[in-house]
């Protein structure tokens, strides 16, 4: 009786470990976006306090990236470099501008494009027009006409937060990335990959099938908490190793991290005062009876811990409480101290 045996017989190279190289990308995110360090308000701070001008203006130019740094994952994707820091930094410090921005824009636009778009004004209006969603109209004509700084800053951020502080906290985080790993696997060891990536991740299985290799990375420092990078063969998916953690120690060190943001009486009656009512950095310094500089320190850690936002009114900064997120915070103590559980 004749066989005929369909299909594609080769299983995918799966592939479960955590990255330091990985880990510098995400951790060079957290920081551009202060709403992203609640988990490390504490190593955040201490990061910014130790950064030089230069290096801090380096760093905002992150934040105009169209996903604030995330974009470096697509280097990883092009070099499989994930535990040579050095290395991922000289093969970026060896690409070109149109390289560059071929990973930074991200969104299909050939090289060919970007390399016009670099003398020419129309070539740069025809990318806009593409990707006018993610990139704010005068951000893309300061890329465009200053690649070679746009380039030499994300060199300069990348190599001081690598040399300022990254490395100490990515060894002391090394067990809970060994968790994550050993999560991941506890579920591969049971369901084929697409069926394992659904349950750790909670997303639909169709986001994780047809791929020929997975590289699952669990992270300390992501955010937000689940991030996908592919090309056609391969899935990078970088989650946040607290999801191996039970809920109960979770909600334990987010709340400890919280509390340390106020565990201060001055930033306690900073927070009281903008629950009620708007106000600005004189005057709250009058109030309290604090330097005005002292104030601006306190309200960057309440803002940088999502307690509190900023608008400008005129040439004035006020700022005001997230009563939801303070209101989340209190029903989370709530929760640790009375649950049931």
């Amino acid at each position: 009786m004749p066989l005929e045996v369909y299909g594609d017989l080769e299983s995918p190279v799966v592939k479960v470990f955590y990255s330091s190289v990985i880990e510098l990308i995400c951790a060079v995110h957290l920081l551009t976006d202060p709403a992203h360090h609640q988990y490390e308000i504490k190593w955040a701070e201490e990061m910014l306090s130790v950064l030089s001008e230069d290096e801090l203006d380096a760093l905002q130019s992150i934040k105009y990236y169209p996903a604030g740094g995330i974009e470096f994952l697509n280097y990883v994707l092009e070099t499989k470099e994930h535990f040579s820091i050095e290395r991922f930094i000289n093969y970026i410090e060896s690409t070109d501008e149109t390289d560059f921005f071929f990973y930074l824009l991200n969104e299909g636009i050939d090289k060919d494009k970007i390399h016009k778009a670099f003398i020419s004004k129309n070539e740069r209006y025809k990318i806009q027009e593409k990707i006018k969603w993610i990139v704010e109209d005068n951000i893309l004509m300061y890329f465009f006409d200053k690649p070679c700084e746009i380039k030499s800053k994300a060199l300069k951020i990348l190599k001081a937060i690598y040399e300022k502080g990254f490395q100490d906290r990515f060894q002391k985080n090394k067990d809970r990335l060994e968790d994550g790993v050993d999560y991941v696997n506890s579920f591969i060891d049971k369901d084929n990959i697409e069926m394992a990536l659904e349950k750790v991740t909670g997303k639909p299985k169709k986001l994780f099938t047809g791929f020929k290799e997975y590289y699952i990375i669990p992270s300390y420092f992501v955010s937000p908490r689940l991030i996908r990078v592919y090309s056609d063969e391969k899935l990078y998916m970088v989650f946040d190793c607290r999801l191996t953690r039970d809920k109960k120690e979770a909600l334990l060190e987010e709340l400890s991290n919280m509390l340390k943001v106020i565990d201060d009486k001055s930033r306690m009656e900073i927070l009281r005062i903008l629950v009620n009512s708007k106000s600005y950095g004189k005057a709250l310094s009058d109030m309290i009876g604090i330097s005005t500089p002292t104030v601006s320190h306190h309200l960057e850690v309440l803002k940088q811990a999502g307690l509190i936002k900023e608008e400008k009114i005129r040439n004035i900064k006020y700022f005001y409480a997230d009563k939801d997120q303070l209101k989340s915070i209190i029903d989370d103590i709530n929760k640790y101290f009375f649950s049931a559980e």
